[in-house]
């Protein structure tokens, strides 16, 4: 019986992983959910408190990033306050209008970019400016990416040091 708790902890590993780059799929809950099939079914003693705190700010912070890293992005680059929010909206906006066509995951990586540029514009900077912002918010989303993925290999990591 333990075998199939450990093949629902790897697949609900492997759900989250592809949860980075699939929107409708969420990424480090599903890190939560295995870690708590381990915690009931496996062996309740192995994650001390402190795991599951580090765990859920984690998992908090993630899903964050998700929304904010574009924005930090395009307003280090020289984009407006206003490019930061149209990032965060476009990313929810363009993934919500895309995902019935199944291309949510390319409104949530081109949305944040094309709403900054259009913003940019519309505030009166030139073409180049904008890409130039819009670009940057791209690549800021991308690094967001980069970031969660470290921080999930490294609870998956920590959280097999425990159980071991």
């Amino acid at each position: 019986m333990e075998l199939l708790w450990w093949l629902l902890i790897v697949l609900c590993f492997m759900i989250g992983f592809a949860g980075l780059f699939v929107p409708v799929v969420p990424d480090t809950p599903m890190l939560l959910a295995g870690f708590g099939i381990a915690h009931f079914f496996v062996d309740p003693e192995a994650l001390p408190l402190s795991f599951w705190v580090a765990a859920g700010l984690i998992t908090l912070a993630s899903m964050a990033v998700d929304y904010i890293a574009g924005g930090i992005a395009a307003k280090t680059s020289g984009g407006t306050n206003v490019s930061v929010l149209a990032s965060v909206l476009g990313a929810i906006g363009f993934t919500i209008l895309l995902a019935p066509f199944g291309l949510g995951l390319v409104g949530l990586l081109f949305g944040p970019m094309l709403a900054v540029v259009l913003v940019e514009l519309i505030q009166g900077k030139s073409a180049e400016q904008a890409l130039k912002v819009g670009f940057a918010t791209l690549v800021g989303f991308l690094g967001g990416i980069f970031v969660k993925g470290l921080l999930m290999a490294g609870l998956i990591i920590w959280f097999m040091i425990l159980m071991i």
